[in-house]
């Protein structure tokens, strides 16, 4: 019976991939993998019901999840989920991706650093047609206006012969609201970067899962 289950789901998640699928479902068919000829569901919603959501499991400490009848590779898979998602989305950017619009580029950018506890600002380099180039951290810890290497940057676009570049840097306490820092730290970026013949398309803040674009908000 529990054979049948699983390949009716394997099936189902073939004709339409994961479309359609509720949040226990897509967890229940991911614990398959570790826990063989055992009906995973009442697993799953638990799961789901502790931590709140399919991220939520995911984004989970380890020590909580291992309070759940879960073995260590159970765990182990849960974890390292995202940050397969986030290497396969770095992968598919490798030079053949080009960046149109704020959309595009705030996904990457919460790919990227999403998953950050601590505070990071990151340099997208593109060419003039927004192609991608390269994706550099330059700065961890507190990001402000007066500890963001101005040379760093300007190394950066320089070393990846950039011609436009997207900041991105998260913030930690789930606010996507530019601070009055960001706001200067962009202005003074933006200013130097001219000066060697490099645009700034966007400066892109990533909070909880989500971002936003200073230049969608008028802000560059």
């Amino acid at each position: 019976m529990a054979e049948g289950h699983r390949e009716r789901m394997r099936k189902r998640f073939y004709t339409k991939g994961l479309e359609g699928f509720e949040p226990h479902e897509a967890l229940e068919m991911l614990l398959f993998f570790t826990i063989p000829r055992k009906n995973t569901n009442p697993l799953a919603h638990a799961l789901i019901e502790r931590f709140g959501s399919f991220h939520g499991v995911l984004e989970a400490n380890r020590e909580d999840l291992l309070s759940f009848p879960l073995t260590e590779n159970t765990v182990a898979l849960l974890k390292m989920l995202p940050s397969y998602a986030n290497y396969y989305t770095e992968s598919r950017a490798s030079g053949t991706v080009y960046f149109s619009d704020s959309t595009a580029i705030g996904n990457y950018a919460v790919s990227k650093i999403g998953e950050r506890t601590n505070e990071v600002f990151g340099v997208l380099c593109l060419t003039m047609q927004r192609k991608f180039i390269n994706f550099e951290i330059i700065e961890e810890g507190t990001v402000s206006s007066s500890n963001v290497s101005p040379r760093k940057v300007a190394e950066c676009a320089l070393r990846n012969n950039a011609s436009k570049v997207v900041f991105v840097h998260n913030h930690p306490s789930g606010s996507l609201v530019p601070s009055v820092s960001d706001k200067e730290l962009t202005k003074d970026l933006a200013a130097m970067l001219k000066q060697l013949g490099v645009g700034v398309v966007d400066h892109v803040i990533v909070a909880n899962g989500r971002f936003s674009s200073m230049s969608e908000q008028g802000l560059i």
